[in-house]
């Protein structure tokens, strides 16, 4: 009787992190949206899924970028990702390639790209500069009791209708979604 108590305890526990984390992540509860999920390691929210025939940004260089689909018949789709960590000291981030996916119900996926390596430099800037950043990709550290929010791009065919979002880097949260 005692282990199903723990069990009960433990879930109650992992619920109030994730409505606490939500609820302190800024100061306008309207920043954040769509669904916040609490794994063993980290919290993390998952919104704006939205196709986009191509984004734009800004890099440390200077110069403007454009980032598009390379498939024939492929979009990109980007979402916004906050992550928390509330539970350890320190955690280490490596976003890439295989942090993320995208599924359909086919169990057919999309795979997260490089917006850096993938990128064409433009010769001014673009009217929708910036939209979609700050980019989510490659390392970072999380201090316990800090954030970091960016967004993360996908390819994906045009009649790709993705069902689940499934983050596997530090822990396995599956995400249900919708792309607008």
């Amino acid at each position: 009787m005692k282990h199903g108590n723990d069990k009960l305890f433990i879930l109650m526990v992992a619920m109030l992190v994730t409505v606490i984390a939500a609820a302190c992540s800024s100061s306008d509860p309207g920043e954040v949206s769509g669904l916040t999920l609490a794994g063993r390691g980290l919290t993390m929210n998952v919104s704006d899924l939205q196709r986009v025939d191509s984004m734009t940004y800004q890099d440390v260089d200077g110069a403007y970028y454009s980032v598009g689909p390379v498939a024939e018949g492929s979009e990109l789709v980007v979402a916004r990702v906050t992550i928390w960590n509330t539970r350890s000291g320190k955690l280490f981030l490596f976003v890439d390639g295989d942090a993320a996916i995208l599924e359909n119900d086919e169990r057919e996926k999309a795979f997260l790209i490089n917006p850096y390596e993938r990128r064409e430099v433009l010769p001014s800037a673009p009217s929708d500069l910036g939209r979609y950043t700050p980019l989510l990709w490659g390392p970072s550290d999380l201090p316990q009791d800090f954030n970091i929010t960016g967004w993360v791009v996908f390819e994906a065919p045009e009649d790709f209708d993705a069902e689940i979002f499934e983050w596997e880097q530090v822990d396995f949260l599956t995400f249900p979604i919708s792309v607008k």
